[in-house]
């Protein structure tokens, strides 16, 4: 089979449709692509209808080209996404359709819909899974630990792997929050004789990564991601002895959960009102994460396996 993956650009998104498409042992295209404005606002219905053999005319100039031959199965992940997914249907009636996360219009325009419990669609092809879709395996963390070893060789272990998010579209990452996160960060340090494996993200910010690396220029156990050279970010995972992750990132949080690896939630200033700090939440009320309080501790946890049976399943919708 031939499938692309249609996302608007987003690593988190692109990473959920390349797990679905692993999932299958599929190869998978990424390709970039939305609406451009005003269409992309319009809500998806209008694509089901009268604009849906129009809607690849209607593409972003930034887009990726959409041309036949068209896939044998098209992996769409987001709301903006789907809308471009209906164009290509429009195209080739015989390709197949998953989509990744609420689509907000009927799962029956899809062959399957994968979405969070705390989605409202239903449909009887919806699969709702509680962790965002990744490619964490065992195996996997083990070769990235084997590649990745060298590059933290001068930093004494233990290491504490800290994945940073930043704002949303719902949500300014401050630089006095960020201030704030640095503090904990600082607190986190010296409860531990290890280092700090830090990996911000595009969504922390330029002006909140330069005052990260200001707070901790020189300090001979912590290490930030430069963003240049090769993302250490499965490497970091597979090293540490815990992982410590913000609040705003469902797919950030449920990777470092499938590491089965102490896990703490650094909540963000201000955030608590979120789909994913409500996710977060949930994971402390489980027992699977622990907010940070000044005391590095261990325990055990479930790991949850929903990869293995969503292609399974997929495959019957197919």
């Amino acid at each position: 089979m031939k499938a692309w993956g249609i996302t608007s650009g987003a690593a988190g998104m692109e990473a959920q449709v390349r797990a679905v498409a692993d999932a299958l042992a599929i190869p998978c295209d990424i390709k970039k692509a939305q609406l451009r404005a005003p269409f992309v606002y319009l809500p998806n219905g209008f694509y089901t209808g009268a604009l849906k053999p129009l809607a690849l005319s209607l593409l972003d100039p930034a887009s990726d080209a959409l041309l036949p031959p068209w896939p044998d199965l098209v992996i769409s992940c987001g709301r903006r996404a789907a809308a471009v997914a209906l164009g290509i249907k429009a195209q080739s009636p015989i390709t197949k359709f998953i989509h990744i996360q609420d689509p907000h219009i009927s799962s029956r325009h899809f062959d399957a819909v994968i979405a969070m419990a705390h989605d409202k669609i239903t449909g009887p092809n919806v699969i709702k899974t509680r962790f965002a879709l990744h490619t964490i395996t065992p195996a996997r963390l083990e070769e990235a630990r084997q590649h990745f070893a060298p590059r933290f060789a001068a930093y004494p272990a233990p290491y504490i792997a800290v994945l940073l998010g930043g704002s949303t579209n719902k949500y300014r990452l401050q630089p006095d929050a960020m201030r704030h996160i640095i503090s904990q960060l600082e607190q986190l340090l010296a409860a531990t004789s290890g280092s700090l494996l830090i990996t911000p993200s595009r969504r922390t910010g330029a002006e909140n990564t330069a005052l990260l690396r200001e707070v901790f220029a020189g300090n001979s156990r912590v290490y930030i991601y430069d963003c240049i050279e090769e993302n250490p970010y499965l490497g970091m995972l597979a090293l540490a002895d815990a992982v410590v992750v913000t609040d705003d990132s469902v797919n950030m949080m449920s990777e470092a959960h499938a590491t089965g690896k102490p896990l703490y939630i650094l909540p963000l200033p201000r955030h608590h009102h979120s789909k994913p700090a409500a996710f977060a939440q949930g994971l402390v009320q489980d027992g699977i994460a622990r907010k940070w309080n000044g005391a590095l501790e261990k325990w055990d946890y479930p790991i949850n396996h929903e990869m293995a049976n969503l292609a399974g399943k997929l495959r019957t919708f197919l």
